[in-house]
């Protein structure tokens, strides 16, 4: 079995949890560094430096667990992020202990973030501090990230990881910078000519309607549409003559409409590339029709168990507390309905043109 063979992942980033961001850039870089072309990632022969682990990305244990251990050991690289946080974690300083019990000390890299003037040997994790003093003929090299900036630094980490001269990768970086410049004036050159076009206005045309029923239609709308707000007449269900800058092309705007005795109804539209855009939106009713419930008493107050009340095709019977509630689905509904009251032993009553309510409140009489 060959020594790639072993490794899983290409690299294993440990961590102190407040340096979490720097984790996530180097992971990130790292990941989407893509080699030169002579140069293959041994571990799967692609042309990235893939997959690179961060422990707390993928696991909570909060001890260095047997899942955590097999991690580091199917790593090809241990990379330390050493900083003043990570200098006092026991987490980072077990990796590391671990990593170096595996006889893996050369395929450690430790990234330095320099803190108020501190030796950067103070900056490692306790456990290699403790070996260091212990082996002072061994040396372990950081790779500051003040020394350049953070594009020096993961360039180093990635020659030191090839074992390829960092001049070499530093230049062939340089040139592919030279390039994604080129390429991002050419992108600006295409935004400028597209946003010339975005700035002419475009028309909206907004027409509102509700959903079949036999209830009066939509009135009283008010219109929100990016951010100004229109009225129309009492019976008008059609907005027009509004014009908006011609960027909502790009982004689209946001749109709702209010209505009495509807739900709110919203979108996000988007103009397109004509001059004028039409816009239909469609009002659900709400509750306001919905519901006729209430309490059923006798001439002393007293509610009435088992009392048939009937709306139009519904029906319910009062409970122990001489309560109903019927709801009725939207085909059924009415501005005003009758109500019908019955039960044996008491003159039935019949309430012509009942407003919908959750509160209603009838007497019958005894017989």
């Amino acid at each position: 079995m060959s020594e790639t063979s072993l490794f899983r992942n290409y690299a294993f980033i440990s961590y102190s949890h407040r340096d979490m961001a720097v984790a996530r850039w180097l992971q990130l870089r790292l990941e989407g560094y893509r080699l030169p072309s002579e140069i293959h990632n041994d571990l799967d022969n692609s042309r990235y430096l893939r997959p690179v682990f961060r422990d707390q990305s993928d696991l909570n244990s909060g001890v260095l667990s047997e899942e955590l251990r097999k991690s580091l050991a199917e790593s090809k690289f241990l990379i330390l992020i050493c900083s003043a946080h990570s200098a006092r974690s026991a987490w980072v300083s077990d990796e590391a202990k671990a990593f170096v019990e595996m006889g893996r000390l050369d395929r450690i890299i430790p990234l330095i973030i320099p803190s108020h003037g501190m030796p950067e040997r103070e900056l490692f994790p306790e456990y290699l501090r403790s070996y260091f003093a212990a082996h002072p003929h061994s040396e372990l090299l950081g790779i500051n990230i003040a020394d350049g900036g953070r594009s020096k630094a993961l360039i180093r980490v990635v020659s030191r990881m090839l074992g390829v001269n960092f001049d070499v990768l530093w230049k062939r970086h340089l040139r592919r910078l030279r390039r994604h410049l080129a390429s991002s004036m050419l992108a600006a050159v295409v935004v400028t000519a597209a946003t010339a076009f975005f700035a002419v206005p475009v028309g909206v045309s907004v027409s509102v309607s509700t959903e079949p029923s036999v209830l009066p239609p939509a009135h009283s709308l008010k219109l929100s549409i990016a951010g100004a707000h229109y009225e129309a007449p009492v019976t008008d269900t059609v907005f027009t003559g509004i014009h908006l800058p011609g960027y909502y092309r790009l982004k689209g705007c946001d749109v709702s409409v209010d209505a009495i005795f509807c739900q709110p109804a919203d979108t996000l539209w988007h103009p397109g590339v004509g001059l004028h855009g039409n816009l239909v939106l469609v009002l659900r009713r709400d509750s306001s029709f919905t519901t006729f419930a209430g309490t059923v008493y006798d001439v002393d107050l007293r509610p009435i168990d088992g009392v048939s009340v009937a709306v139009g095709a519904m029906c319910d019977t009062t409970d122990g507390y001489g309560r109903f509630h019927l709801s009725l689905p939207l085909e059924d509904q009415r501005e005003t309905m009758d109500i019908v009251l019955e039960k044996d032993g008491f003159v039935s009553s019949t309430v012509e043109g009942e407003t919908p309510s959750s509160d209603l409140k009838y007497i019958l009489q005894s017989l």
